[in-house]
């Protein structure tokens, strides 16, 4: 065999570097860790935040149900303070200060000519909902039950904002709950509107409202 020309043998040394070089798997799971550990830190942050949004509306739906309940027990007429008194409950179980909330009481009517409707009773609201009129009770009427001639179901609708803790696009989300049920200890839950019209959202003149903890102190004392 004869020896490789001079000017051959930067080639064949090249040539021989290249497949050392093809075969040497040295370092590759650093550069397989640099790829792919960022997608997977992402997918996790993915799942948990997926499954936190899962919890917070959970949470803000059975809330949602605690409210609807307790306002279904009442046999005492209740006021705004009362209700003012829910949102604070409500708040406390989501740990959440930006919340609305607003009770209403619906009543089916069969007038003698076989006209039938949902009429409203008494509505209050807080937080940015206002109180419920006729004119826009059909925003609800979707979801109320069968009900006989004269006969009353409460509506209790609740809103929280829930942010997620780490941005993988999902933003805040606003999770809202409409409850419907019907007084259990007496044909209706009666509403003290006070000197201000039923249907009214008790704003004063000065833009406040009437708020009270004394709910939350007769539950948790």
């Amino acid at each position: 065999m004869k020896p490789a020309h001079p000017h051959q043998l930067p080639k064949l040394t090249l040539r021989r570097l290249c497949q050392q070089f093809r075969r040497d798997e040295s370092g590759s799971g650093v550069v397989e860790t640099v790829l792919v550990l960022p997608l997977l830190i992402f997918l996790l942050l993915f799942i948990y935040t997926f499954f936190a949004a899962f919890g917070a509306k959970t949470d803000a739906n059975q809330a949602n149900y605690t409210i609807s309940d307790y306002l279904s027990r009442q046999t005492d007429e209740i006021d705004g303070t009362f209700v003012d008194g829910l949102a604070d409950l409500y708040r406390f179980l989501n740990n959440d200060a930006d919340i609305a909330l607003r009770a209403s009481a619906v009543q089916y009517v069969v007038e003698d000519d076989g006209t039938e409707y949902y009429q409203l009773v008494w509505s209050y609201g807080t937080g940015n909902y206002d109180a419920l009129t006729n004119s826009d009770l059909d925003t609800v009427e979707s979801v109320l039950p069968l009900l006989a001639d004269g006969e009353q179901v409460l509506v209790v609708e609740t809103s929280r904002t829930w942010s997620p803790f780490f941005d993988v696009g999902l933003g805040d989300v606003d999770f809202t709950d409409v409850v419907t049920t019907k007084p259990r200890f007496s044909s209706q839950v009666a509403f003290d509107d006070g000197t201000v019209g039923s249907g009214s959202s008790y704003v004063h003149s000065d833009g406040t409202e009437d708020s009270s903890n004394g709910l939350l102190s007769s539950i948790f004392n």
